[in-house]
């Protein structure tokens, strides 16, 4: 059976839920429901930003729409806090009705970004992160590794299916000049600190071009090797638009050669051109997905990975109309 995993950038769907009482089963029914009713089979469920969370961790790092200077930030504040103060938060519940609807649930991390640079001077461990590119980042540190170990491990106790390392989001990692050995290194270290973390399936999302993710640290074929994964999503380097006609050959003979099973997920990013205006004519067409979705099982891949497709549209749902047909039609 294949995998068809959707991205939920953390973010976008919560400006649906700002619109209603925000009881429970409104949270089931903007975020679970949906996924529900479709072929997707997990939920790969994004806690945000490194620096601001959705969901409760041990660093009280609640989301909160303060310094981004948007309206629609502020509501998502207000949604994330009144959760927050409940019982049960966000990711809370859709582990738990994911899991009654028979989806599983991916933690998953930005390895460094954050959404208001205010917030940047007191993050714990020194950590030095990105708004939007504007602050140079380096991966380099361990202080800010054992905080990403912290995050995830606040995140495994609410009962997610496995952990998922975003490598691509917001790059670069690294500072200009830093060495390519240096860079590779501090990735392989954090991955073996990860693996030692849980038993649960470690998921690494990369470029699906060598030389594009080895700038950033990206050694995929080495972390395989090692048995310090069990799923690789590769994909177009840092939003970069999707041909939908790229191979992922060299994945396929890396997870053969892992000492554990491992997957591969090809991702399929939702525009063919540029994405910064919001344009949604730029989206490739479902029939499009769902075609390049039955190329990529043809030719070995376990499953598919959906990116950020709710960042489309106006009105907030978790998946506009033209994808709850894509959503629906996936499997052969």
């Amino acid at each position: 059976m294949s995998d068809y995993v959707f991205n939920n950038d953390g973010f976008g769907p919560l400006v649906e839920l700002a619109k209603t009482g925000m009881t429970e089963q409104d949270a089931i029914d903007v975020l679970v429901r949906p996924l529900a009713e479709s072929d997707l089979t997990a939920l790969d469920w994004c806690i945000m930003t490194t620096a601001e969370h959705n969901c409760r961790t041990r660093h009280g790092r609640a989301f909160d729409g303060i310094g981004v200077g948007r309206d629609i930030d502020q509501m998502i504040g207000r949604v994330v806090a009144h959760y927050n103060g409940q019982d049960e938060d966000l990711l809370d519940l859709v582990v738990k009705h994911g899991h009654d609807q028979g989806i599983e649930v991916y933690g998953n991390v930005r390895l460094s970004h954050c959404l208001n640079a205010e917030r940047v001077p007191d993050c714990p461990g020194v950590v030095n992160f990105c708004h939007y590119n504007s602050i140079k980042k380096d991966f380099r540190s361990w202080a800010f590794h054992a905080y990403l170990i912290e995050l995830f491990e606040d995140i495994l106790e609410k009962g997610i299916d496995g952990i998922s390392l975003d490598f691509e989001r917001k790059a670069p990692f690294f500072p200009p000049g830093t060495p390519e050995e240096e860079k590779l290194d501090s990735c392989l270290w954090f991955m073996r600190k990860i693996r030692k973390l849980t038993d649960r399936p470690v998921i690494v999302r990369v470029a699906h071009e060598e030389e594009k993710g080895r700038a950033q640290g990206q050694d995929p074929i080495t972390w395989m090797k090692e048995g310090l994964v069990d799923v690789v999503i590769p994909g177009t380097h840092n939003h970069e638009p999707d041909s939908l006609d790229w191979t992922f050959d060299r994945f396929l003979t890396g997870a053969k050669a892992s000492p554990r099973p491992c997957k591969v997920w090809p991702q399929v990013w939702p525009t063919g051109t540029g994405w910064e205006d919001g344009d949604t004519a730029k989206k490739h067409t479902s029939e499009a997905v769902i075609l390049r979705t039955r190329e990529l099982i043809d030719q070995g891949a376990d499953g598919v990975y959906y990116f950020n497709f709710c960042c489309y549209g106006k009105d907030g749902q978790l998946f506009q109309q033209d994808d709850r047909y894509t959503f629906s039609n996936l499997k052969l």
